[in-house]
C-alpha cells in the first residue's frame, strides 16, 4: 500500500475547535425547535447545553488565533499563553451560562411539571445528538493522542497542555452523556408517565456541565501557574540530551508550557572534560536539535552547562 495511504491524519487545534463549533451549532438549533414541540425540559437544557458549546467554540478560536502571534519586543516567548485566558472565560461561560440556568429550568419542572407531547420526536434528537457529539468526542481523543507519552491516556489527558483540545474535550464529552442522561429521563417518562423524570434529567444535565467547567477551570489554573510536563515526557527530554556524544549527564530539567502544547525547556547538563568551546557549542547545538526532533511540541530549549556538586 502506498504510503500516502496510510499516513495518518494529523488534526490541528483549530479542526478540532471547528469540528465541535459546528456540532454545537446543529445541538442549539436542532434541540430548540425539538423543545418548543414537545415542551421537554430536557431538551431545552440540551439546547442551552449546545448554546454553551458554541460559544465556548467561538471563544476558543478568538483564543488560538490570538495565541498564534509571534513573539516581539514585549513578549519575546510569543502569545501562547493568550490562550489560557480564554479557556478560563470559556469555564466560566460554562458554568453560570448554561449550568445553573439548566439546574433552574429542571429544579421548576421538578416542583411543577408541564405536559412533554411529542416524545419520540425528542429520542430520536437525542439519539442525533449522541451520534454527532461522539463522533466530534472522537476527534479530540485523536488530537490528545498525538500528543508524546507512554503513560495511559487519561494521565496524558491530565498533564496535557493542549488546553483548547481539552475543552472541547468536555464540551464534546458532555454533549454525549449528557444526551444520554436525557435518552434515559425520557425513556423513564414514557414508561411511568411520571413528568418529573424530565425535570430530573434537567437538573442532572446542568450539574454535569457545572463539574465539567469546574474541571476545566482547576486545570487552566495549573497551567497559568507554571505546571510541568508529565514524568514521561520528561524522560524523553532527558534522554534526547542523554542520546548527544559529549553528555555525561542531566543534572536538572525545568519545563512550563507557553501555550497551547507548546514547551519551554531549561537542561542543566554535565559534558565531557576538556572540551573546547567550539566543542561545547557544537554539543549545546546538538542537544537542541535532538530535543527539537524527538519532542515536536518543544517550542524552545535552553541549554545550560553546569559542573555536578560533589
Amino acid at each position: 500500500m502506498n504510503e500516502s495511504h496510510i499516513k495518518r491524519e494529523h488534526l490541528s487545534d483549530k479542526k478540532v475547535v471547528i469540528t465541535s463549533l459546528l456540532v454545537s451549532l446543529s445541538d442549539v438549533t436542532l434541540n430548540f425547535i425539538v423543545a418548543v414541540l414537545t415542551g421537554s425540559v430536557v431538551m431545552l437544557t440540551q439546547s442551552l447545553q449546545g448554546l454553551s458549546d458554541g460559544l465556548t467554540a467561538v471563544i476558543l478560536l478568538v483564543g488560538v488565533n490570538k495565541s498564534a502571534r509571534t513573539g516581539d519586543k514585549t513578549h519575546p516567548f510569543g502569545y501562547g499563553r493568550e490562550i489560557f485566558f480564554w479557556v478560563l472565560l470559556a469555564g466560566i461561560f460554562m458554568f453560570l451560562g448554561t449550568g445553573m440556568l439548566s439546574v433552574v429550568l429542571g429544579y421548576r419542572q421538578l416542583i411543577a411539571p408541564t405536559i412533554i407531547e411529542n416524545t419520540w420526536l425528542a429520542l430520536v434528537m437525542l439519539t442525533f445528538g449522541f451520534i454527532t457529539n461522539a463522533y466530534s468526542f472522537s476527534r479530540s481523543i485523536k488530537r490528545m493522542n498525538q500528543t508524546l507519552g507512554t503513560e495511559h491516556w487519561w494521565k496524558r489527558f491530565m498533564r496535557s497542555g493542549m488546553v483548547e483540545t481539552k475543552a472541547t474535550f468536555l464540551i464534546d464529552a458532555l454533549g454525549t452523556s449528557t444526551a444520554i442522561l436525557g435518552l434515559v429521563a425520557l425513556s423513564a417518562y414514557t414508561f411511568t408517565g411520571n413528568l418529573r423524570f424530565d425535570g430530573i434529567g434537567g437538573v442532572v444535565i446542568g450539574v454535569a456541565m457545572m463539574a465539567g467547567s469546574l474541571f476545566l477551570i482547576r486545570d487552566v489554573k495549573g497551567l497559568i501557574v507554571g505546571r510541568a510536563v508529565s514524568d514521561s515526557v520528561a524522560s524523553a527530554i532527558t534522554n534526547s540530551a542523554l542520546g548527544v556524544k559529549g553528555v555525561n549527564a542531566v543534572l536538572d530539567l525545568r519545563t512550563m508550557y507557553v501555550g497551547s502544547s507548546k514547551l519551554l525547556v531549561i537542561l542543566e547538563v554535565h559534558l565531557e572534560d576538556e572540551l573546547t568551546t567550539d566543542e561545547i557549542e557544537v554539543i549545546t547545538d546538538a542537544v537542541k536539535a535532538a530535543v527539537h526532533q524527538d519532542i515536536p511540541n518543544v517550542h524552545r530549549v535552553q541549554v545550560e552547562i553546569e559542573t555536578p556538586d560533589n
